[in-house]
């Protein structure tokens, strides 16, 4: 588990300046968010830090008790939901904490083809002709926003279903929506060494129709009830759009092309609307 907590105090910024109170709070996030743990002990953040060789908090489990919803008093802020089990963190606070972690970057950010560096560029393989050449400029600048704006998506609906449904929000999900297909993708990219993981929920082996299954289910997922039903409308252009370009489309309807930077236009005054 050492290189799993060097990973992740890493993206902490300045975590060895904090405070061992607030070490303690980023160490159970590690446990609920990145292990998966319905619950996280005293013993377990103990533990953590003797494996990163780092000075505790003087009483770990006093500290867990006084900033739970169980302390005797309630001077001091509630972060934590005591149970028999041990503790979970109520999902104001589990929000603000993930706010605060940073993604760490992966290897291929930093690819890139500098044809001045190189005796070949990407036009030089052969079987190409000139819209072939074309048609990659034009799908990567598509891709480039689709990209942004799926992980866009992505991450609001991560942020909502926490407030909406608590820490088990993923676990709720899969039962009340139709996920199927991103549970199956998600199982064999688990037992594969070939397929990385996507992410660290059920939302990054989704598709746009499952965007879509999940925004009807909880329409309070939008403060406003007529940006949900915007996001709705277009969500079937945007899966087509991105089935033509992981498919190889040989073009992409200008309907489609405009209906996508109309959209891009709207989804940022929506997340506006909804506090993004």
């Amino acid at each position: 588990m050492l290189e799993e907590l060097k990973d992740y105090i890493q993206t902490v910024e300045n975590f060895d300046k904090l405070k061992a109170s607030e070490q303690i709070d980023f160490l159970g996030h590690f446990f609920i968010d990145k292990k998966k743990q319905d619950f996280f002990t005293p013993t377990q953040i103990e533990k953590a830090f003797e494996i990163l060789r780092i000075l505790p908090y003087s009483n770990v489990s006093q500290y867990l008790n006084d900033n739970s919803n169980k302390a005797k008093t309630k001077k001091k802020k509630v972060k934590f939901i005591k149970t028999k089990e041990g503790f979970h963190f109520l999902s104001t606070y589990e929000t603000e904490l993930k706010s605060k972690v940073k993604e760490k970057e992966t290897d291929f950010i930093n690819f890139s083809v500098n044809q001045d560096s190189l005796d070949w560029k990407p036009s030089d393989i052969p079987f190409l002709n000139s819209k072939i050449k074309k048609n990659a400029e034009f799908f990567s600048k598509l891709y480039f926003l689709l990209y942004h704006l799926e992980n866009s998506i992505r991450k609001f609906l991560n942020t909502r279903l926490s407030s909406i449904l608590g820490t088990d929000w993923e676990k709720i999900l899969i039962q009340t929506v139709d996920l199927t297909k991103a549970t199956l993708i998600k199982k064999e990219t688990n037992l594969s060494e070939m397929l990385q993981d996507r992410g660290d929920s059920i939302l990054f082996y989704c598709m746009w129709d499952d965007y879509g299954k999940i925004i009807k289910q909880y329409p309070q997922i939008f403060s406003i009830s007529k940006d949900c039903d915007e996001v709705l409308a277009h969500l079937n252009s945007l899966a087509k759009i991105r089935n033509a370009i992981a498919h190889n489309t040989a073009t992409i309807p200008k309907d489609y092309q405009d209906e996508l930077t109309l959209f891009i236009k709207k989804y940022i005054k929506i997340m506006k609307n909804n506090g993004s």
